[in-house]
């Protein structure tokens, strides 16, 4: 059990709460009065009276001090005490305290018999004790039975002494009758003390929600703040990407304008087709560009929907390979095309969404990969074969560990010094996912860095 538990336990609290009252704030009073009491025997009781007074005090201080440190040993250190622990810390506590009483108390019962005016100090004493046993032995409602007896023979026997005949046995009924409401007040100091030690223990336990919720605010305002200077950070990244993106396609388109324009002020129209199928591809690329910003900003808005309808999986997945392999070629890599023999042919799905997505993937897998193999799988996936899987599978240079769990954050790119010089928005991974999830499947990625990554998209076999 936790430290900060166990202070929540009743047994627990009533142990510190009679340490701290019994022995903490009330023992030198109590062995002041003991003390007193010897004196007053010895100076005014003949006889050897005082030396039993004095044995019964010495014993009784050596077994308070032993027993009250090994109370505090045990208590003050709550990490080290067995909770199974605290019913017999009790019993034994009770025990000792009873014992204590016996022996402070037998001094007061031998001047019943004292010469006078051992009697009269023996009540005076014995009733004080009443009142210590009345205000703190509260471990347990019972406990007064064990801790009166004998105390309460001595106030009785003191006050039978006072006085000859029936005067002597009426002072003895009126100490009867004080002991009888020594044990009415002690059931109500141990109820009082009772109601305390709930009242603490419902505020210890209102303490520690109230600490739990601070940290878990305090967690989540860290955790959003984080979150927002991250997404901060990302913005950041993402505009001077896109500015530099943007500007070179579009100076691209200028720049080829102006020759185009000066081969018509000329006369000189052998290189204008080319010039303008440069124009066109400049322009294509800022489509594109233009429209994963869209895209994704539809996706923010929850403005895309999925429109299936009945496509050949191995058509979509062959067009998007060939879309490809001119660029893949380009940087010495092999392009390769796997369908599983069990994977039915015709699918019910968003067509034009599944294409995007395999697009982005090969695509990807075609920048970051050279002098490699990029191999398109697909098969069935689920245990009805629910869904389908596409495995997108590079050696390209692949994704650092500490960089998989944001991968599919917009505006996210890894940051190499490979990655770094490759064009890119950073949401096109962010995309694919979105997309994913609204042909009811999802996007997952495998890598490790320097030996290539693996992009597992599935989808529904049968959109609903």
């Amino acid at each position: 059990m936790h430290a900060k538990t166990l202070r929540m336990n009743h047994d627990y609290m009533t142990l510190v709460h009679c340490r701290d009252k019994a022995w903490g704030q009330h023992a030198l009073t109590r062995i002041g009065s003991i003390f007193i009491a010897t004196t007053a025997v010895g100076i005014s009781v003949p006889g050897h009276w005082w030396v039993f007074c004095v044995v019964a005090m010495t014993i009784g201080w050596a077994i308070e001090g032993v027993f009250y440190r090994w109370l505090r040993n045990k208590i003050d250190h709550p990490d080290k005490l067995d909770p199974n622990d605290l019913p017999r810390i009790k019993q034994q506590t009770i025990r000792a305290i009873v014992c204590l009483v016996a022996i402070y108390g037998s001094p007061f019962l031998a001047l019943a018999i004292a010469p006078h005016p051992g009697p009269s100090l023996g009540l005076i004493f014995a009733c004080g004790s009443l009142l210590v046993i009345c205000g703190q032995h509260v471990l347990d409602r019972n406990m007064v039975y064990w801790t009166l007896p004998v105390i309460t023979i001595a106030v009785i026997l003191c006050a039978i002494r006072l006085a000859d005949g029936w005067v002597g046995y009426l002072l003895g009924f009126l100490a009867f009758l004080l002991c009888v409401n020594t044990v009415v007040l002690t059931g109500a100091s141990v109820k009082s003390s009772e109601d305390l030690i709930e009242a603490q223990g419902r505020a210890l336990r209102l303490a520690d929600e109230l600490d739990e919720r601070v940290m878990l605010r305090t967690r989540e305002l860290e955790e959003a703040v984080k979150v927002a200077e991250e997404a901060n950070r990302a913005k950041s990244r993402f505009l001077a990407t896109m500015s530099h993106e943007l500007r070179t396609p579009l100076n691209a388109v200028i720049g080829y304008a102006e020759m185009v324009g000066e081969d018509v002020r000329s006369g000189d129209l052998g290189s204008t087709e080319a010039d303008l199928e440069k124009i066109r591809n400049a322009a294509r690329h800022l489509l594109g560009l233009i429209n994963e910003v869209l895209d994704m900003s539809k996706m923010e808005a929850n403005e895309q929907v999925c429109r299936p309808n009945e496509f050949n999986v191995r058509h979509i997945a062959q067009e998007a390979l060939d879309a490809i392999i001119p660029r893949a070629a380009a940087s010495q890599t092999q392009c390769e095309l796997e369908i599983a023999p069990s994977l039915e042919p015709i699918a019910y799905n968003d067509e034009g969404k599944l294409r995007q997505c395999l697009l982005n993937l090969l695509s990807n897998a075609a920048k970051f990969t050279t002098n490699g193999t990029i191999k398109l799988s697909c098969r069935p996936s689920g245990p009805q074969q629910e869904w389908i899987a596409f495995e997108v599978e590079d050696t390209g240079v692949g994704i650092a560990e500490e960089d998989l769990p944001h991968i599919f954050l917009p505006f996210f790119q890894s940051d190499t010094s490979f990655t770094r010089s490759i064009e890119g928005t950073g949401l096109g991974l962010a995309i694919s996912q979105k997309l994913a999830n609204l042909m009811a499947g999802d996007l997952v990625v495998t890598s490790r860095l320097g030996v290539g990554s693996t992009f597992t998209l599935t989808i529904a076999r049968q959109f609903n």
